[in-house]
C-alpha cells in the first residue's frame, strides 16, 4: 500500500528543504572539519526530503503561523503587530522571502490552515495551495487546534503581551491615552494591557527599557518566534499530522513549544512527535529508500 507520510514543516526546515542549493554540496571541502561534513550531509538530507516530496512519499505542510511574522524583516513585525485590526496595509514580505515561499508550493509543499487575528494578511494563496482536510473535518480540526491552546494557556502570546504591558508602563502610555479606558475597562483588563502593542511601538522609536534598539528588536524576535512555534505545534495537532520538522526542538534558552520543558504534554498528551531534518531523512530511507516513481495522491 502506497501509504506517504504526512508531515508538518516549520519556516526553517521548509526554507531549507524548498531551495537546498544541492551545487554547494561540491564547494568547500577541505579543510574536511566534523562540522563541515554534518553541513554537508544536511544539505543531502535536504534535497532528499525534496525529492520526497516531490514524488509523493511526503505530504508536506507549512502552518498559517509560517507565514506570518515569521516572513518578515524583524523591524517589520513591529508594524505588523501595530497594524491588527486597523486598515492600514500589512508590511511587504521581502522578495526573497517571496521566491522560497513559492518554490515551496512548487514542490509541493500545502499551506495548513490556522489563522489568527495576529498574523494580518498573508501572501495570496491559490485554493490549490491549501491542505486538504482529510483526517478531519474543518470543524474537528478547529476544535483540535483550541483544544492544544487552552491546554498551554496561549502561554506565548501571553508572554509578549506581558512585554508590551511593561513597554507601555515604561512610556507613560496609559496617562496620553485616556480615550480607550472605557474599552480597557470593558475588557476587564488595564489600560496599560490594553495598550501593549503601542508599548512595543513606543520601544522601537524610542528605547527606554532596552540599552538599544537592536536589542529591543533581538528580546522582540524571540518573543514572536515561540508565538510561532507554539501555532505551527496547535496546527500540527490540528491536522493529526505524522511528524512535525523542526531543528528547534530541545533548547532551553527560549520558551519555544518544541523545548524539553514542555515535551511532557506535547508528545505524551497531544502526540506531537518533533524530528530533525536528519531524523526525517533517515526515516524516509529507510521506508522508501531512492524514490523514482512519483506517487499520485
Amino acid at each position: 500500500m502506497k501509504t506517504p507520510i504526512s508531515v508538518t514543516f516549520d519556516t526553517n526546515t521548509y526554507s531549507t528543504i524548498a531551495n537546498p542549493q544541492i551545487g554547494k554540496l561540491l564547494e568547500k571541502w577541505r579543510p574536511l572539519s566534523r562540522d563541515r561534513l554534518l553541513s554537508k550531509k544536511r544539505r543531502v538530507a535536504w534535497w532528499y526530503i525534496q525529492r520526497c516530496i516531490r514524488k509523493g512519499r511526503i505530504r508536506a505542510g507549512i502552518p498559517e503561523a509560517a507565514f506570518a511574522a515569521e516572513s518578515l524583516q524583524n523591524t517589520d513585525r513591529v508594524d505588523l503587530l501595530l497594524v491588527v485590526g486597523k486598515k492600514a496595509p500589512r508590511p511587504n514580505i521581502p522578495p526573497i522571502r517571496l521566491d522560497i515561499i513559492r518554490l515551496a508550493l512548487a514542490t509541493g509543499f500545502r499551506v495548513m490552515h490556522g489563522p489568527r487575528i495576529g498574523y494580518g494578511a498573508l501572501p495570496d494563496f491559490d485554493q490549490g495551495d491549501w491542505a486538504v482536510d482529510e483526517l478531519y473535518a474543518i470543524g474537528e480540526r478547529q476544535d483540535r487546534m483550541s483544544a492544544f491552546i487552552r491546554h498551554f494557556n496561549e502561554y506565548p502570546l501571553r508572554a509578549l503581551q506581558n512585554f508590551g504591558t511593561q513597554l507601555s508602563q515604561a512610556h507613560g502610555l496609559a496617562a496620553l491615552n485616556q480615550r480607550y479606558a472605557q474599552a480597557a475597562a470593558l475588557n476587564n483588563i488595564t489600560l496599560d494591557r490594553y495598550l501593549w502593542r503601542n508599548g512595543i511601538g513606543a520601544e522601537a522609536v524610542v528605547p527606554r527599557i532596552h540599552a538599544t534598539r537592536d536589542a529591543f528588536l533581538k528580546a522582540l524576535r524571540k518573543l514572536m518566534a515561540d508565538w510561532a512555534d507554539f501555532d505551527i505545534a496547535a496546527t500540527h495537532y490540528a491536522y493529526g499530522y505524522d511528524l512535525l520538522c523542526t531543528e528547534d526542538q530541545g533548547k532551553l534558552v527560549s520558551n519555544s513549544i518544541f523545548g524539553g520543558q514542555h515535551a511532557t504534554d506535547v508528545q505524551g498528551v497531544f502526540n506531537v512527535q518533533p524530528v530533525t531534518v536528519m531524523d526525517l531523512a533517515a526515516i524516509c530511507w529507510k521506508r522508501f529508500g531512492f524514490p523514482v516513481r512519483r506517487w499520485q495522491s
